[in-house]
């Protein structure tokens, strides 16, 4: 429990810039499962259902989660309001459900993804973190 922590608490160190890149990279890395998962959309559902699982497990968006997410999807803040506006509460279950399927590595990168969101308002909530250990699970 204490090595999650610790790794947890790295994450939370890194400056903004390599938050955004760990997210950018993690992304990329899971977009070719999810391309798999939700055809239809190009990946982008599935994709979006881990981000904001991420931003709903401790049930507030900050201004700094928002513009994170903008930079790493590259969207304005209107963009970014309309996009958290799909948040349905549904999203911890389906992004649970994905990394029990998928391989160890693409499991870190969800666990990764979520992480670097959770982390961007510079500390991890009890919520957050029981989200991540529950997808580790």
């Amino acid at each position: 429990m204490s090595a999650l922590n610790d790794i947890l608490q790295k994450i939370v160190n890194q400056d903004y810039p390599d938050l955004v890149k760990l997210a950018k990279t993690s992304a990329a890395n899971l977009l070719p499962v999810c391309k798999q998962v939700d055809p239809d959309n190009k990946g982008a559902l599935m994709l979006s259902a881990i981000m904001l699982a991420a931003i709903g497990a401790d049930g507030k968006l900050t201004a700094l989660e928002q513009r994170f997410l903008g930079d790493v999807l590259d969207m304005s803040p209107s963009q970014i309001d309309r996009y958290t506006d799909l948040y349905t509460g549904n999203e911890e279950e389906l992004v649970d459900k994905l990394a029990d399927a998928v391989n160890s590595s693409l499991k870190a990168d969800i666990v990764m993804l979520v992480a670097s969101i959770c982390a961007i308002d510079e500390t991890i909530s009890r919520d957050e973190t029981a989200l991540i250990r529950k997808l580790i699970d």
